[in-house]
């Protein structure tokens, strides 16, 4: 018995420090500790809701991860790729992840870096100088927490670029273009694509100090649009319905049914005009409807830069509203040059 004693007090010390190991330290730092989780971790549900929203976007159930998931592309549209491109600070050697991710929280938010509100700080924050230059400068792109989306959300650059009424131009690629979403350019109305004609307005009342967050974040619908989920129409009872709620902060005056009477009016405007444009193109040859791409071949400087325009204007997918006079102005002065090289706009 008194051997049994000896051993248990010899133990009880180890018996201690194990447990002291196992449930983490004890006192005020580790009360510190789980007070700085509570920050974020508690009863608020306004983490639940964010991912809720995400779970319903295109971030979240696009395919973009899976079919995406090579050199040239990882940066943009893998969580993986986007977090090595923003340490590296280049693409140069980015890898190809065997198991790609969707966008999602950790792409864009330095989560469990400090366990505290902290932690919602953007991965990539800072002005963003744009890849495609305009008029041989570099864009930069400066609109608060918009910065991040802009990393990936603008043109890619196309050189060797057709000079406008300049020598024949050789497509070889395809794919030729600005790429998806050259959303930034077409806000800051900087396309190099421009062809003679109408002036180009300077300005634009939709390119806010907060840039696409305005619009895109604005106060959701539910999961469907807006906040995290980033979208700008959801379906109402079947009828695809526009968020106007990032509207109504500047349209003070205005209905959210008169926003989307507007919004309707200049979508069907800036697509009679794709069509028109399109037709124009698919006759020079230089366009395939079957595709959807370019064609490749030798053809008139003007109208590959009427195609780049037509490419650009459809990859936005905004329907104008980025930049409805610049859109405008873009379209008619492609479609003015293409007549001019004798492919007139159908009557």
């Amino acid at each position: 018995m008194k051997n049994l004693k000896k051993l248990l007090l010899l133990l009880l010390p180890a018996g201690v420090i194990m447990t002291t190991s196992c449930e983490g330290p004890m006192g005020k730092q580790g009360a510190d500790a789980n007070q700085s989780c509570t920050e974020c971790h508690n009863n608020s549900a306004g983490i639940e809701a964010k991912q809720a929203q995400w779970e319903e976007s295109l971030h979240a159930k696009g395919e973009n991860a899976a079919y995406a998931n090579r050199t040239g592309c990882v940066q943009c549209h893998t969580s993986q790729g986007f977090l090595e491109y923003v340490a590296e600070g280049s693409t140069a050697d980015i890898s190809v992840p065997s198991d790609p991710m969707q966008i999602n929280c950790y792409t864009c938010h330095k989560i469990h870096d400090t366990y505290t509100s902290d932690d919602f700080a953007l991965t990539k924050p800072g002005a963003e100088k744009l890849e495609q230059k305009y008029a041989g400068n570099v864009i930069t792109w400066d609109k608060g927490t918009s910065n991040q989306c802009v990393s990936c959300h603008q043109a890619r650059d196309v050189s060797p670029l057709p000079v406008a009424d300049g020598a024949d131009y050789t497509i070889a690629n395809t794919r030729i273009g600005s790429h998806h979403a050259p959303n930034a350019n077409m806000i800051l109305g900087k396309i190099p694509f421009e062809l003679a004609g109408e002036a180009y307005p300077t300005g634009n009342a939709h390119s806010s100090a907060e840039g696409c967050i305005d619009c895109h974040m604005a106060q959701p619908y539910g999961y469907l649009a807006g906040g995290h989920n980033m979208g700008m129409s959801y379906d109402a009872h079947g009828t695809e319905t526009l968020l106007t709620t990032g509207c109504l902060q500047c349209h003070s005056s205005e209905t959210a049914t008169t926003i989307a009477a507007k919004y309707n009016t200049l979508k069907t405007a800036i697509n009679d005009k794709l069509t028109v444009l399109r037709t124009q193109l698919t006759a020079a040859g230089i366009y395939n409807p079957s595709t959807g791409l370019a064609k490749a071949g030798t053809f008139k400087a003007n109208a590959a830069l009427a195609y780049l325009t037509y490419n650009t204007v459809t990859e936005d997918k905004s329907n104008g509203i980025h930049n409805p006079g610049y859109t405008r102005t873009l379209l008619d002065n492609a479609i003015a040059s293409m007549t001019a090289l004798g492919y007139p706009a159908a009557k």
